[in-house]
């Protein structure tokens, strides 16, 4: 117990704590972050339960356990059980009893846990100008624009097709700038619930509806830093009224709070349709797009920035040859080439998954058509030339009057149910639509699949 209390005071201004037996099963656990684990999940779990992608060499609590050996300040970046990214450094410390190793406790800093980024600056793992792969005039042109952004307070706009990579652009605004030490706060306003967007967006007080507890929202998290709201195209109107209003006045109100709490917060937003078609349906208020849109940034889709594919593609095989621990030398010349032919809809996202659903079934040293077939399948020519849709009969034009947007949501309705049919999970399905899962889930409670 002396050895475990002194070691809790060395890591006492940590973000979390872990105490575990010999086995590697968690006696007690303590966190600062509310909506991260509570102690009543935790106990009497194996730490495999809760990062089920750990093995014995992956995990420090256990490698300490085996050696006995201390580990310090040691970066991970593991997905938990929920299925969330989590991003951490870990200080795990064997407790030695009659020579034996008896358990350990670990400290951790979290710095993203799912879409939240807990801690930022340079040492949060988030990206920065340097960690966006291009040789695309365009793509320096926007990182020259970035740069210029980023030394501002004003909020930002970012438009691009899903998978372009806005999220790591929102980071970049964040890690090249004046807040870089402080928060960067991330949220898809697609992935949850609408009837939960404002709890999240605003915070909760105890009592405020059956079963709510005093949490913190999203602008108490960001004070001081940037929150990155993505595909806030996503959001109902009436949520778009409050949010303008918060932002307005620069202060927010807890549901079911008495009192209004001032917040210093930059603002990221993203789109993945572009801004005058989402003014022109109405599904985002104008008053608000002016008063997020004082800096505007476009993101070109992958389709237009073809010198790009190559320097990607050996930029994830050199990443999955890390974490998967082979030794793929690249791809062979017909892949090459059916990658500059193909039209990627899912733009970034979707080489990246292509790649890594390569790495599953290859045996050689180079991937081959073979190795990727299955990834692409079901994608027609004129996917290959850029028209970014699977292959399907072109539309006739009906005589009568149609609403273009319920047409395209019934297609949209179809393509994932045939997905979901066809690959039987969300993940597979999403990898294969060029989706993030969330988005995903997203869309399946919309359409009620």
């Amino acid at each position: 117990m002396e050895q475990i209390q002194a070691i809790i005071q060395v890591c006492e201004d940590t973000d979390g704590i872990l105490i575990v037996d010999k086995d590697g099963v968690i006696l007690h656990q303590r966190t600062a972050m509310n909506y991260y684990w509570k102690a009543e999940e935790t106990a009497g779990r194996h730490i495999w339960e809760l990062y089920p992608g750990l093995d014995e060499d992956t995990s420090t609590i256990l490698r300490a356990l085996r050696t006995g050996q201390a580990i310090y300040d040691q970066r991970q970046e593991i997905t938990n059980s929920r299925g969330e990214r989590v991003v951490l450094d870990a200080t795990t410390i064997p407790v030695v009893a009659g020579g034996h190793v008896v358990g350990a406790v670990d400290c951790a800093r979290f710095y993203v846990v799912g879409q939240r980024i807990v801690r930022g600056g340079r040492r949060g793992g988030l990206s920065t100008l340097d960690r966006i792969i291009t040789r695309s005039p365009r793509m320096e042109e926007l990182k020259r624009r970035v740069r210029s952004a980023a030394q501002l307070d004003s909020p930002v706009l970012i438009y691009g097709e899903t998978g372009t990579g806005k999220e790591l652009v929102a980071e970049a605004l964040h890690s090249e700038g004046r807040r870089c030490g402080s928060s960067f706060v991330s949220q898809n306003c697609a992935a949850i619930p609408a009837n939960l967007l404002e709890s999240i967006f605003f915070g909760t007080e105890k009592g405020s509806y059956t079963g709510a507890v005093t949490r913190r929202g999203l602008f108490e998290e960001a004070d001081g830093g940037t929150l990155f709201l993505d595909e806030i195209n996503s959001m109902h109107t009436s949520l778009q009224a409050k949010l303008l209003k918060a932002l307005e006045e620069k202060k927010a109100r807890r549901i079911g709070g008495g009192r209004d709490t001032p917040f210093d917060v930059r603002v990221v937003v993203a789109v993945n349709e572009p801004p005058e078609e989402l003014l022109r349906t109405g599904r985002l208020r104008e008053d608000l797009y002016y008063r997020l849109g004082v800096v505007r940034l476009s993101l070109p889709p992958l389709r237009e920035r073809p010198e790009d594919i190559p320097l990607l593609t050996a930029y994830f095989i050199e990443q999955y040859n890390r974490s998967m621990k082979r030794k793929i030398r690249g791809v062979t010349p017909e892949v090459a080439e059916r990658f500059q032919r193909f039209g990627w809809p899912g733009n970034i996202r979707q080489l990246r998954n292509v790649v890594e659903g390569a790495f599953a079934v290859a045996r050689g040293e180079y991937l081959s058509i073979e190795d990727i077939g299955e990834s692409l399948a079901g994608w027609s020519e004129g996917s290959q030339a850029g028209a970014g849709a699977p292959s399907q009969r072109s539309p006739s034009l009906p005589e009568a009057p149609i609403s273009l947007s319920r047409e395209v949501e019934r297609y949209e309705r179809e393509l994932i149910r045939q997905a979901m049919e066809r690959w039987g999970s969300i993940s597979a399905a999403a990898r294969h639509l060029g989706l993030s899962r969330q988005s995903l889930k997203y869309k399946l409670q919309k359409y009620d699949l």
